[in-house]
């Protein structure tokens, strides 16, 4: 069964709070291999026979069904994830400030007027470039002070968290 990751949308933050231990059981009983949480947002390991857009739509019936959340889960194998960190746009800013550089992880390229809306709401200095089914985003003065409207259908991992998920994919 191949490794692979799957990335939830907008977990613990607010309400929608999701215990990594709990998340990992769920993930056991539906009948995954080798499962593993990373970090407290979202963030799942595991071997499973489904890919892709199958292995999405099951991680997110199981969640919404057993854990009562209604979640977009991104799924990712090694190879696209290998794909993503070797085509990164901002190689040196990521070196010098890899908490500032997020992926946005989505199901497609952004459309039109998502890429217009972003560049509408960037401030000075924040770049996008699309990438393969995500979007690179450079926050030189972090996320916080942000406008940018990121498309909805997306989750973003800091670079940190990229490396770290390419590490435990090899684990």
């Amino acid at each position: 069964m191949p490794r692979q990751i799957a990335l939830l949308r907008g977990v613990n933050l607010g309400k929608r709070q999701v215990v990594m231990s709990e998340l990992r059981e769920l993930a056991e009983s539906g009948g995954y291999e080798n499962v593993r949480t990373l970090i407290a947002s979202g963030n799942l390991i595991l071997d499973a026979k489904q890919k892709g857009a199958k292995l999405e739509a099951a991680l997110e019936t199981l969640i919404l069904d057993e854990l009562g959340l209604k979640t977009n889960v991104f799924v990712r194998d090694a190879a696209e994830l290998d794909t993503i960190i070797a085509a990164n746009p901002f190689k040196a800013f990521t070196q010098a400030s890899p908490n500032f550089m997020v992926v946005n992880f989505m199901r497609g390229a952004a459309s039109a007027e998502e890429m217009d809306a972003m560049k509408r709401t960037s401030l000075t200095g924040e770049e996008i470039k699309q990438g393969a089914n995500c979007l690179y985003i450079k926050f030189p003065k972090g996320q916080g002070p942000s406008k940018l409207k990121t498309p909805k259908l997306a989750t973003a991992r800091n670079w940190n968290t990229v490396l770290k998920l390419k590490n435990a994919l090899a684990d």
